[in-house]
């Protein structure tokens, strides 16, 4: 890829807020604060890339369906900003970028809803909303939800991420050009997690796989799918905080 291109993503991602009993800080490398160390969340997302290189490649390559567990964490020069602790990506390409350490491959399957449903979800009339993960048989993650249009969450902020700081690596602020949210559709439902043979409870900031039930207690607080569109300029998108 060129040293310094603009890529634009737009699709739709499902936020699911949760509570857990594990301390995040835990996941945390030094440098980052989180202003609440028992509150996360899950996004969902599927998205589609345009740029001049993304429309000439075959589709498999320029969309994607990604999964982060994610918590806010603030830094005195940067404020709120997204912490991916772990990713699961349904296109092998897509594992060695830049947005976590903890990546890793899951076959993903996310309910499509249509304009007819969205419709009638505004009526009031529920819609059920389905996320499973999983790899080789085992499931990873899954969410079994309703979208009723009942408010109950809001969507975390969304100024950009920190990235690295684990032993050996710089502590990055990630900023984003744009991002932009619209037609939101609220919900409720369980969230949990489960593991695979080769992930061990070791943490993060190891290269050995890590489970996410590693989280502990998860009690679901709400969920809200959008339509989402964010522009990224690579090459210039990345701040040192702590050199590694």
């Amino acid at each position: 890829m060129p040293s310094s291109h603009t890529v634009v993503y737009h699709g739709e991602v499902l936020h699911i807020l949760f509570e857990t009993s594990t301390d995040l800080s835990l996941f945390m490398p030094d440098g980052l604060h989180l202003p609440d160390p028992h509150r996360a969340f899950v996004k969902v997302q599927r998205m589609k890339m345009r740029s001049p290189d993304a429309d000439r490649d075959p589709p498999a390559f320029n969309h994607y369906q990604q999964i982060g567990v994610a918590t806010m964490a603030t830094t005195p020069q940067f404020g709120p900003r997204h912490r991916n602790f772990l990713l699961w990506e349904d296109r092998h390409w897509a594992i060695g970028s830049t947005m976590a350490g903890a990546k890793r491959y899951g076959r993903i399957e996310m309910t499509q809803l249509f304009e007819t449903e969205r419709r009638l979800v505004e009526e009031d009339a529920p819609a059920p909303f389905r996320v499973d993960v999983e790899a080789n048989g085992f499931m990873l993650m899954r969410f079994a939800g309703m979208l009723d249009g009942v408010a109950r969450i809001e969507r975390p902020p969304y100024g950009g991420f920190y990235v690295g700081g684990e032993p050996g690596t710089d502590l990055l602020a990630l900023t984003l050009e744009t991002s932009e949210f619209s037609r939101p559709l609220q919900g409720t439902g369980e969230l949990s997690f489960g593991s695979a043979p080769n992930e061990r409870a070791t943490g993060p900031g190891t290269e050995t796989p890590w489970p996410a039930t590693l989280l502990k207690d998860i009690r679901t607080l709400g969920c809200v799918l959008e339509d989402f569109t964010f522009t990224r300029t690579f090459g210039s998108e990345f701040t040192t905080l702590k050199a590694g």
